[in-house]
């Protein structure tokens, strides 16, 4: 798991709007008589991103993760652009106390902005958005509604809020919004949990581990050293903000019920999954049971993933939660889930 994944593909279906509403008539008169095929046009699209695992032979944990994707217009132009997390660089072996850094411009997160011929081109050093950290993932939303998508990125070694300046730049403001987080935090998403019209942030932590706590897993003689498992670490809790509408958020997390340490967080999906009008919370954990977490509409959240099933597999057993999605798959009205799993036991949820 430690070599470095690339962005592989993309499709002009999904980046190109105005190519796809031109191929859109033609495509469903010979729907029924054809197979979609796809083309890996990475190439053709000038986009050249490599991922840096940055592996070592200490065996540090966050050389197994990919990063976070995110497609967004930033720019409001029409087209989608493309946001990509990447690693940092680690030393072999790192420093008492020392946290990754992206000190060489082929660790840092990218951006790429969507010509008006569906090319590509790196904007990444003039919007300001290079980072910081082992990057992990990123959550796009606007948090300030003011008509621009405003970006946080989530990494070891520290979370940040891009605000989006409407100029093609972007602002950190991590320090006076108050989200900068702490320990290793993964996967994010922007959502509205009080109905106040201010989007607000929750975040999703790994574990209890840092370069310090690198305890030694595999056979004790030269070259095989492995990576640990993550249930010998303890989990970390989620962590939510309240967006109070003036730039700023507070942290609410044990206020709101979300206290809990027992997951191993990586993947977060929202939806109002009993349809009462307020947005719930799905965590995938990784070697925990999974969580979903019911929106009481009073502030507070209430796990009830054991009472509605999606806790633990047919078997009883918790499993690897990794990436999770909502989506109502059989047209019923009501949002299912899909858990992305390790070994083929990938979960669904109706």
């Amino acid at each position: 798991m430690n070599n470095p994944y690339r962005l592989l593909a993309l499709t002009t279906l999904l980046l190109n709007p105005c190519l796809f509403s031109q191929q859109t008539a033609s495509a469903q008169k010979s729907a029924e008589t054809s197979t979609i095929r796809f083309e890996n046009i990475i190439d053709k699209l000038s986009i050249h991103f490599k991922y840096e695992a940055s592996a070592t032979s200490q065996k540090y944990l966050p050389e197994t993760m990919g990063s976070g994707v995110a497609l967004f217009d930033y720019d409001n132009d029409g087209r989608l652009d493309i946001f990509v997390v990447n690693g940092a660089h680690i030393e072999d072996p790192m420093p008492k106390g020392a946290m990754p850094v992206k000190d060489s411009p082929k660790y840092w997160n990218r951006l790429f902005h969507q010509r008006k011929d569906g090319t590509f081109e790196d904007v990444t050093e003039k919007a300001g958005l290079a980072g910081i950290g082992y990057g992990m993932g990123v959550a796009v939303g606007d948090y300030d509604n003011d008509g621009y998508d405003d970006l946080y990125v989530t990494a070891f070694g520290g979370n940040r809020l891009y605000h989006n300046n409407g100029n093609g730049t972007f602002t950190d403001v991590t320090e006076s919004a108050r989200v900068g987080g702490s320990g290793w935090s993964t996967s994010a998403a922007f959502f509205d949990y009080d109905n106040d019209g201010n989007l607000d942030l929750v975040v999703a932590r790994y574990m209890d581990w840092s370069f310090d706590k690198n305890i030694y897993c595999g056979e004790k003689r030269e070259g095989y050293r492995q990576y640990c498992k993550p249930d010998l670490f303890n989990g970390a809790s989620l962590i939510l903000y309240h967006n109070d509408g003036h730039g700023h958020f507070t942290e609410v997390t044990e206020k709101a019920g979300l206290g809990s340490t027992e997951g191993r967080g990586l993947g977060i999906a929202i939806a109002d999954f009993d349809r009462d009008g307020n947005i719930d919370l799905f965590v995938a954990n990784d070697s925990s049971r999974q969580s979903l977490y019911r929106n009481k509409g009073d502030g507070t959240f209430e796990d009830v993933s054991i009472q509605t099933g999606v806790a633990v597999d047919g078997e009883g057993k918790t499993y690897a939660g990794m990436g999770v999605d909502f989506a109502d798959y059989d047209n019923d009205g009501w949002p299912d889930l899909v858990i992305t799993n390790l070994a083929n036991r990938n979960k669904t949820a109706s």
